[in-house]
């Protein structure tokens, strides 16, 4: 992934925009080194975020930097995050929100990831939400029917 260039990178983060911050993060990071070691004014990484993305630079910093120290190429800050950085996204015209989810795995699963995420396309979205959806229901009746046992 370092050796894409800063438009293969910028290509990759609008074609991910939608999905999920697991695969957005590592592209952010690249991107962000590349493009500060470049050193060029106006034409900086909050600026092009700001422009392509759903999501404020702030945001990018962030994610790009969690991954970064999960990663072990940053060091963690001393200080805490705020709750502000946490917040819900506002809803879109349409009355969707943009949701990430985010989560911690080795980098062949995470390589994986991505490339099953290229290949289901927008179709991942629907995918890992009934994914989920789903093993949370039969868990929440798994409980129900155990207690329910018990009684």
């Amino acid at each position: 992934m370092s050796k894409l260039t800063i438009s293969q990178l910028k290509s990759r983060l609008v074609h991910h925009a939608k999905r999920s911050r697991a695969v957005m993060a590592p592209l952010l990071y690249q991107l962000r080194s590349k493009i500060k070691a470049q050193g060029r004014s106006g034409e900086g990484f909050g600026a092009w975020v700001e422009s392509h993305l759903d999501m404020s630079r702030r945001t990018a910093d962030r994610w790009a930097d969690e991954w970064a120290i999960a990663h072990g190429l940053k060091k963690p800050p001393k200080r805490a995050t705020t709750s502000g950085q946490l917040a819900k996204s506002k809803a879109s015209v349409d009355g969707k929100v943009t949701m990430s989810v985010s989560f911690i795995v080795d980098e062949q699963r995470q390589e994986e990831f991505v490339e099953a995420m290229d290949i289901l396309g927008e179709d991942a979205e629907a995918i890992i939400f009934n994914a989920v959806t789903e093993a949370a229901a039969k868990k929440r009746s798994h409980a129900r029917h155990t207690t329910a046992a018990h009684a």
